[in-house]
């Protein structure tokens, strides 16, 4: 079971985490109107401390990924009952080193882009619209006749 939790269930974890997310536009109270992203709590938005950074909050971070990886264990737990799952270590060789590149690259990016990280979301939010995002890529009209629908 170890075995597969390691080949299958955590890089489809890590995967699926990077890939589709919820994004919501709202306004930070007292403050700004920035897009947030994070399933099922936010736990990514704009910086609001210089441009193009990011604030990223720990806390919800690791409940998501949690929420996450129990979705992908259920799955991998019924497909195994229905067919047995073998992932060839070749693959998950490449995919461990290939994710490794990846987040250390991420580190650099969040080091040199001054990126904010907090245990917790320590400000109120009011969201007007929201919807599903893969690649963090969606509409970023932010026309109030679209967002009151």
């Amino acid at each position: 079971m170890k075995k597969l939790i390691f080949q299958f269930t955590l890089p489809l974890t890590l995967i699926s985490f990077g890939i589709i997310t919820k994004w919501s536009y709202g306004i930070v109270i007292d403050d700004k109107e920035v897009f947030f992203y994070g399933f099922p709590m936010i736990y990514k938005c704009e910086g609001f401390h210089t441009s193009l950074s990011t604030q990223y909050f720990l806390t919800e971070m690791v409940i998501n990924l949690c929420t996450y990886f129990l979705f992908w264990l259920v799955i991998t737990l019924l497909l195994n009952r229905i067919w047995k799952i073998n992932i060839p270590k070749l693959f998950t060789k490449i995919f461990w080193i290939s994710y490794t590149a990846l987040f250390l690259g991420f580190i650099y990016m969040t080091n040199v882009l001054e990126d904010r990280y907090s245990y917790h979301r320590d400000f109120e939010i009011d969201i007007f619209h929201s919807g599903i995002s893969i690649f963090e890529t969606h509409s970023t009209d932010r026309n109030t006749k679209l967002l009151s629908d």
